[in-house]
């Protein structure tokens, strides 16, 4: 009989772009990215519990909580032969968390009729199981003498629970803890195991605020006179620096790994997000052995100062593959910064929407030099827009920050705080030039789950007319007259042709162009017909730049010619 179930349950995300199968290790699409956190179910385990309420603190007291450590690196970061007295110094810091969610069970039509009867084995028969059309239920078996076993219950709470197993790391002496929203995301119970000179004490945590976009969170457990761990700066890190992972890697707790930083300011992996909504990410790479367990657990320098939140592995089989991934400290400590006061995240929003300026963009804009983020859309009534800011702009550097990278704008903008006025400087048909522009707080409707043809209502096409055109595959375009202004409300200073229908499985659907859209450009070239639209567009031997107005926002879509 079983009585003792362990699994491990690997969170992983996979792209859904197809694989290039020329490409072999496609950075997109080539392997999984597995998160950390193993769900060990464990249902025999019950360690003792200590109830907790953590009073509210404001951010100045609790950063004066912290114990901070910036400088550089003793003997230019030579190595050394043991890292026992860094081990020492972390190890006191860091816990186990275990989390209870329950398990969501499929309905009985969904599950093949072959493994019912070991569904059935752990999570119970419903009352029918058995019957076969109209026949008649036979009698449960029993024993002679026995009576006849009662209709089976219905399983108790904690047998329906799942255990997940993750790390943390203490970052104030009075029970602040550090760690992944992953590990601790639906979770009905957290329990945290802290070492205590030598003897483990279990205590109840409570979610201060946790963080999808970024996979931080903060819980506190009441606990005085821990062990904070010291953090470092992990803007001083440099790629070849000795790391050390610590965590409970499949649930064997205190475990230490050693490597080196492999890469700074990995993102676009696809790793962190909230269903579509894309997360932000500036990982630190490793190759320090990482594996189910270690998530939240910290990522620490030849010091033993703390310089990442250890979050995620890339990994054909789930396992350690020497390819891990931490949240810098200086960006999880921003987060948590800001979930102290109620639990919520506010992010600076800018109102545009960006690409990198890779070489088929800068060939088409006719930039001599790659790098920096290109404006493909400005949100009406937006910052960006009150600043100045218009399709085509390149932004090389915001608030003082160099910007190499759409990603990297993401970030910079994101971890400023709503009402700041950052100067933006960017290239306008290839002149430099400095703007101002007063960050607000990013809406509620920016994080919605958004895809292809999300933004506006879905309508149908309307009947072709005269003047029409297919401008490139899957998209029919239409002279804007006054009967299509009206019905889909145009401006009369928006000119150029109107989207009157778009194939759904075309290119230019995922790219984003919908029905309604108002092209006002094509490849730069401001357009007045359909005639005029089209022959632009067949003009160009791989991709056609499309400037588009769409109910006040104007963005640049680039399509590929068929």
């Amino acid at each position: 009989m079983l009585t003792r179930l362990y699994g491990v349950l690997t969170l992983v995300v996979r792209h859904s772009k197809k694989p290039n199968p020329n490409t072999p290790m496609n950075a997109r699409s080539r392997i999984c990215t597995a998160f950390t956190c193993a769900s060990m179910l464990a249902p025999g385990w019950h360690p003792a519990l200590a109830e907790t309420t953590p009073p509210k603190v404001n951010s100045s007291d609790f950063l004066a909580k912290l114990a901070k450590d910036a400088s550089p690196l003793p003997n230019h970061g030579q190595l050394q032969m043991s890292y026992a007295t860094v081990v020492e110094k972390i190890l006191p810091s860091v816990v186990t968390i275990y989390s209870s969610a329950p398990i969501k069970t499929p309905e009985v039509d969904q599950i093949p009729p072959q493994l019912r009867p070991f569904f059935y084995r752990f999570f119970g028969a419903p009352e029918d199981f058995g019957n076969e059309g109209d026949e008649e239920q036979a009698p449960n078996p029993r024993r002679r003498g026995q009576p006849q076993r009662p209709p089976q219950a219905a399983p108790e709470d904690e047998q329906h629970q799942q255990r997940g197993v993750g790390s943390g790391v203490i970052i104030t002496t009075d029970g602040y803890i550090m760690t992944n929203n992953h590990v601790i995301a639906d979770a009905k119970k957290i329990e945290v195991a802290v070492d205590v000179n030598g003897s483990t004490k279990n205590y109840t945590a409570e979610v201060i605020g946790a963080d999808p976009l970024t996979d931080v969170a903060l819980i506190k457990i009441n606990a005085p006179g821990l062990k904070a761990a010291t953090l470092g700066d992990s803007a001083q890190l440099r790629v070849g620096d000795i790391v050390l992972a610590a965590g409970a890697p499949m649930e064997l707790s205190r475990s230490v790994t050693q490597g080196i930083v492999s890469a700074l300011g990995r993102s676009n992996e696809g790793i962190v997000g909230k269903g579509r909504v894309r997360g932000y990410e500036d990982f630190i790479q490793t190759d320090a052995s990482i594996n189910p367990g270690n998530s939240g657990g910290p990522l620490v320098d030849s010091l033993g100062r703390v310089i990442g939140i250890s979050t995620a592995i890339l990994s054909r089989s789930g396992m350690n593959a020497g390819i891990g991934f931490a949240i810098p400290i200086n960006m999880a400590m921003n987060i948590v910064e800001d979930l102290l006061d109620d639990g919520v995240v506010s992010r600076g929003f800018l109102g545009v929407q960006i690409a990198d300026l890779d070489a088929p963009m800068a060939e088409r804009l006719k930039m001599k030099e790659q790098g920096g983020a290109v404006v493909m859309m400005v949100g009406a009534d937006s910052p960006a827009e009150k600043a100045g800011v218009q399709l085509e702009d390149v932004i090389v550097a915001i608030n003082g920050q160099k910007v190499d990278s759409s990603s990297r704008l993401r970030l910079i903008v994101s971890g400023t705080k709503p009402g700041s006025l950052i100067p933006i400087e960017l290239l306008r048909n290839g002149q430099p030039m400095t703007l101002n522009a007063t960050l607000e707080a990013l809406p509620e409707e920016a994080l919605a789950e958004v895809g292809p043809g999300s933004n506006g209502i879905p309508r149908s096409a309307p009947p072709q007319q005269e003047n029409t055109s297919e401008l490139v595959t899957g998209v029919t375009v239409q002279n804007l007259t006054k009967a299509l202004r009206e019905r889909h409300d145009v401006p009369a200073d928006v000119n150029g042709v109107i989207v009157t229908k778009v194939d759904p499985d075309s290119r230019a659907a995922a790219m984003g162009v919908e029905d309604g859209d108002v092209i006002s450009h094509v490849n730069r070239k401001a357009v007045t017909t359909a005639a005029e639209a089209r022959t632009l567009a067949k003009s160009s031997d791989k991709t056609v730049l499309l400037r588009v107005w769409r109910k006040g926002d104007t963005m640049l879509l680039m399509i590929g010619n068929n």
